[in-house]
This record gives structure tokens, C-alpha cells and sequence, in this order.
């Protein structure tokens, strides 16, 4: 048997000399590794939708645009500038990439849209409805009607716009807005359906057309659009699947500029980051008490045994074994806290990742970082979770004994073995 294996062998024989303190003490770390794996998750967990509704609602995980484009949003600053990219080649190009599962074009516009009634400011964004549901889901939010079909000049109004031009599904509205080339666009348009993003300034401003017609009303041609935004099948490979996008879309030509939301969205990087600050602040919490368990029972142990330590100190045992003895003890309690803990929070990790648990019906939707949010408790799948809780814990386990093992060593033999 190595070294290693006698000084386990012996920490275990010793944990058995006080079963009850050592059940009780193994139990209590064991919980407490569980409570850091089952809150981690649930952080994690709570991270992730975030940020998904922050960028899955509207404005998706990657956008290629013309590097003019933002902040100004000038009309003519289409993706590939002046000499323009051929549309189809550049969402060929796309979804090559393992990592998209989405692309979707869009064009947007501003311009008066008039009902019978009254008229409101309007924002226009041109999309392809199909294409645009497999990197967003605000067209899920239609509670009347359908999408704009295509060459049919018809319309999605936002509920609150729709509410405020006092109109509705099968009614005709006027859109004017300023043209590309100098003119003034003004086309009829019919109503086809009403919808709710549950952001109260798109609600009130958003009109939706179909792809080919908003270009047609700004006068801009059929490869002209101001964005194209993609979905990912991790939000976290943003930055890199823009880098290797920017490389292979500069082949297509000049003009084109690769944003991850981690730049777009900088807020949402902010509350990642604030996330993963809370998660460490868990794990120290309860690491700090479990320290404090470890060296309660390791020092009682040690004072029970003050006779044991100074035997073997007299038969001329070296202090770093006596050391051993007692880290030893340590690091089997940790590794039996592990194993015990990982049996606690195996069954309801599995159960909140394949069945969370939806407290939208109790807490509602709640806007955050303009997405709308849903309170559900999912654990996030990473293993990264319980393998750092594990170290931790094994690791605080260890160094909580180094202190008792020193009062081992320091243990005057002649006094202990006197009875003083």
C-alpha cells in the first residue's frame, strides 16, 4: 500500500472512533455541497434566461450590419454599403456555421401611419416571417390575427399603436415615410394582426411589414437590408462565431461588421458577471461554515487523543506524519461529504433541469433589460458546478485540519503522557 493509501486508511479507522460527531459533521457538509450545487444551478439557470430573453425576444445573439449603420441608422447605410452584397449568398454564408441555427433579414424605416381616425409616429421594420420566428419569438406574441403576407401590403401593428389609431384586424391604414432616393413613400396598407411584445415603447410604435414591401416603399432595392441577426445554439460563443464570421463574410465585400450581444447589449454582460459574483459569494458562505464544522471536530478529536499523538511523538513519528494522520481524517470527511451530497443533489438537479418548475402564473412576466422575463427555476447543465464544489469542498476540508494538526504536533509528549 503507497504512502498516500495508509494515510486514508488511517483517517477513516479514526472518523470511526466517534461515529455520531463524524456522521453528524459528514452530513452537515454534505448538505451544504449540495445547497451549492442545487443554487449554483439554479443561478445559472436564471443567468441564462436572462439573458436569452434580453436577446431572444427581438434582437438575437450575433447581428451583421454595415459598420456606418449604428448609431446614426441612416437609411442608405444597407449591409455592404454603396456596392451591396447580394442577400442570399450572405445568409448562405451564415448558416454554414455549426454554431447558427437562425438568420433572418431586416429592414427598418420611421415615417406617420394614419388610420380613419388619427395618426401616430410609427417605427418600421421589414421582416421575413418565417425566417425571422427561427432566431426571435415576438411574433409569438400576436393575440390577433396573422403575420403580414408576402406582397399583399399589409400590416402588424403593435397593441398599443393599434389601440391608440383606434383600429383593428381588416381595417386600412396609410404608411409615409421617407424614401431612399429623396421621395416620400406613401402606400395603403390593411391590417392583418395586432401584437404584444410586453415592451410598452414597442407596443406603442412597432408596425411590421413584410420584407419586400418595406423595401419598395423606401424605394431600396431587393438585396438592401440594414441587418441580418442570427441565433446561436449557445449565446455564450457569440464573440468567437463573430470572429469567424467576420473573416469569412469579407470575402463577399466591404461593408460588413460582425456584432456579438456581449457588445451590443453590454448590461446583459454586466449582469452575467454580477451572476457569477453571487455565485461565488454562495460558495464561500458556506465553505467558510463548513470550515469551521471540519476544525470543531478535527480539534475535539485532537484533544481527545492528546496521549495518541504523544506516543507515537515519543516513539520518534516525524511531526509532518502526525500532520497526516489528522489531514488525512479531514480529507476522507470531505471526500464522504461529496459522495453523500452528490447523492442529495443528483435527483433534484435532474428533476429542475428536465422539469423546472414555472412561477409565471404566481410572479407573472416581469420586463428586465428589455426582455421579458419568466420566473422559472431551471438548473443550467454544466459540470463545471460540481466539480468546482467538490475541489472546494475537499479543499476546505483539508486546510480547516491543518490548524488541529499542528496543535497535534506541538502536543508536549511528556505532560500529555503524565496526564497534564
Amino acid at each position: 500500500m503507497t504512502d498516500r493509501g495508509f494515510w486514508l486508511r488511517i483517517g477513516w479507522r479514526n472518523l470511526g472512533r466517534h461515529r455520531r460527531r463524524s456522521v453528524i459533521t459528514a452530513v452537515a457538509l454534505a448538505w451544504g455541497f449540495a445547497a451549492v450545487v442545487l443554487f449554483n444551478g439554479i443561478l445559472e439557470g436564471m443567468g441564462s434566461d436572462f439573458i436569452r430573453s434580453g436577446t431572444d425576444l427581438m434582437v438575437g445573439q450575433l447581428r451583421v450590419q454595415n459598420p456606418e449603420y449604428e448609431p446614426e441608422r441612416e437609411l442608405w447605410d444597407v449591409v455592404g454599403g454603396d456596392a451591396g452584397v447580394p442577400l442570399a449568398a450572405l445568409l448562405d454564408r451564415v448558416r454554414t456555421d455549426p454554431e447558427v441555427v437562425g438568420a433572418a433579414p431586416r429592414l427598418y424605416g420611421a415615417g406617420i401611419i394614419a388610420s380613419d381616425s388619427t395618426s401616430r409616429g410609427g417605427l418600421l421594420m421589414g421582416i421575413r416571417p418565417h425566417e425571422e420566428r427561427s432566431v426571435t419569438y415576438f411574433l409569438d406574441g400576436i393575440v390577433e390575427g396573422s403575420v403580414p403576407a408576402a406582397g399583399a401590403y399589409e400590416v402588424l401593428l403593435g397593441q398599443e399603436l393599434a389601440r391608440q389609431l383606434r383600429t383593428g384586424i381588416g381595417e386600412e391604414v396609410v404608411l409615409v415615410a421617407p424614401a431612399a432616393d429623396g421621395s416620400l413613400g406613401n402606400e395603403l396598407f390593411t391590417v392583418s394582426g395586432i401584437v404584444r411584445t410586453g415592451i410598452p415603447e414597442v407596443d406603442a410604435a412597432q408596425v411590421i411589414l413584410e420584407l419586400d414591401d418595406l423595401q419598395f416603399l423606401l424605394a431600396l432595392g431587393p438585396d438592401d437590408v440594414h441587418e441580418v441577426v442570427l441565433a446561436l445554439r449557445n449565446p455564450w460563443d457569440a464573440p468567437e462565431v463573430a470572429g469567424r464570421l467576420t473573416a469569412g463574410l469579407a470575402e463577399l465585400g466591404p461593408g460588413i461588421q460582425v456584432e456579438p450581444w456581449t457588445r451590443f447589449r453590454p448590461e446583459l454582460v454586466e449582469f452575467a458577471n454580477l451572476i457569477g459574483g453571487m455565485n461565488w459569494v454562495i460558495l464561500l458562505v458556506i465553505f467558510l461554515m463548513a470550515a469551521f464544522g471540519v476544525a470543531n471536530t478535527m480539534l475535539m478529536g485532537t484533544f481527545e487523543r492528546r496521549r495518541e499523538f504523544a506516543v507515537v511523538k515519543a516513539l520518534g513519528m516525524k511531526p509532518l506524519r502526525i500532520m497526516a494522520m489528522v489531514v488525512g481524517e479531514a480529507l476522507v470527511l470531505g471526500l464522504l461529504a461529496v459522495a453523500a451530497g452528490a447523492v442529495i443533489a443528483l435527483p433534484l438537479v435532474l428533476w429542475l433541469i428536465h422539469f423546472p418548475l414555472d412561477l409565471t402564473p404566481i410572479a407573472g412576466e416581469q420586463m428586465f433589460l428589455d426582455g421579458l422575463f419568466r420566473f422559472v427555476l431551471r438548473v443550467e447543465h454544466s459540470w463545471s458546478i460540481p466539480i468546482r464544489a467538490a475541489v472546494g469542498l475537499i479543499l476546505t476540508a483539508t486546510l480547516a485540519a491543518v490548524y488541529p494538526a499542528l496543535r497535534a504536533v506541538r502536543i508536549p509528549a511528556a505532560e500529555a503522557l503524565a496526564g497534564r
